[in-house]
């Protein structure tokens, strides 16, 4: 059985990571695929195939570039994946698959596991994810895991029933971080969303700093994602434990200056670097991983943290910052 689908891909502009990503999409087993590469900036068409579209819609969203190319496809399902990743040969049959089978789940998804050559800091940093500190609910995406359903999946890997996406009037176009969760959290209303091993891809990494850009950038959108799913439950408040420890750090600042609560401050922060500690142990035992993993953590939650509290004094070009290469 050949199944179709439309593979949305939003980019910057096209480079070696795009490139990689579409000819792997263009070679996946037993789909035929159309390729909707959407650019910030009107691109010659360097792939010369007939499957591979390359749109423009000036410097939008990513919610609008998926949004926009949805409505011009013709396939019945819809893919979503990164420009700095690509997938498996099976990705979309093994998805589409159990779109077809299980009538109760419209959305698919799956591992997104790091380029298999990384080294230094992307490796580390590859590593620190595999920790519920770095990826919050979202770790089990870092693994191989067994089948699951799962209430929130990374527009990096989503296999869609464009029925559903259409339902729920796609992503919203006004968030800019945080739409796919967003987008989840409507999906949940009407549908399920399981999660497969078998649905795999490989995402790049950041480097240190893009890194530290980019969950400085998490932080600032906490807020929005509240504001728009109208409801504080467990999901939600995971996204606000990196703003209580930076208010706790200046919180135990005054705390020894004025030498009030002292004991009860010092223990909270030993609390703290000690559950950083257990989380940094059981990725690696290797003395120099370790303090790096650590490290890693550390800056993940202060980095993250910061953006939520700088997020009151509405930053601008936040856009600028997340797209840090």
């Amino acid at each position: 059985m050949i199944f179709k689908c439309a593979i949305i891909i939003p980019a910057i502009d096209i480079n070696d990571d795009v490139i990689k990503c579409v000819n792997e999409c263009l070679s996946q087993n037993k789909v035929k695929v159309n390729i909707y590469l959407i650019t910030n900036n009107k691109t010659k068409n360097i792939f010369k195939n007939s499957r591979v579209k390359c749109l423009n819609f000036g410097d939008v969203n990513m919610s609008v570039k998926r949004n926009k190319a949805v409505k011009i496809c013709k396939e019945n399902y819809i893919a979503f994946i990164d420009s700095d990743a690509y997938p498996t040969k099976n990705w979309l049959f093994n998805g589409i698959k159990i779109l077809k089978k299980r009538e109760d789940v419209s959305v698919v998804t799956g591992p997104d596991l790091p380029f298999k050559n990384e080294s230094g800091w992307k490796h580390i940093i590859s590593l620190a994810h595999k920790s519920f500190l770095l990826s919050g609910s979202k770790v089990f995406r870092k693994k191989m895991g067994s089948q699951t359903f799962c209430n929130q999946a990374s527009s990096c890997n989503m296999i869609i029933d464009k029925k559903i996406y259409k339902k729920v009037n796609g992503m919203d176009k006004k968030i800019y971080i945080g739409e796919d969760k967003d987008f989840c959290d409507k999906v949940n209303k009407f549908s399920k969303i399981l999660y497969s091993s078998n649905v795999k891809i490989y995402h790049k990494t950041r480097d240190f700093f893009p890194f530290i850009f980019q969950r400085f950038s998490y932080g600032t959108s906490i807020f929005d994602l509240i504001r728009n799913n109208k409801k504080i439950d467990f999901n939600n408040f995971q996204y606000f434990a990196p703003l209580l420890i930076m208010a706790f750090y200046i919180f135990l600042l005054l705390s020894l200056i004025n030498n009030i609560n002292k004991e009860i401050s010092i223990l909270v922060f030993y609390m703290i670097n000690l559950l950083v500690f257990i989380e940094s142990i059981k990725i690696s035992l290797n003395p120099i991983k370790f303090l790096k993993i650590y490290t890693i953590i550390k800056l993940n939650i202060l980095s993250f943290g910061l953006g939520s509290i700088m997020n009151f004094i509405h930053i601008k070009n936040i856009k600028k910052i997340y797209t840090f290469r």
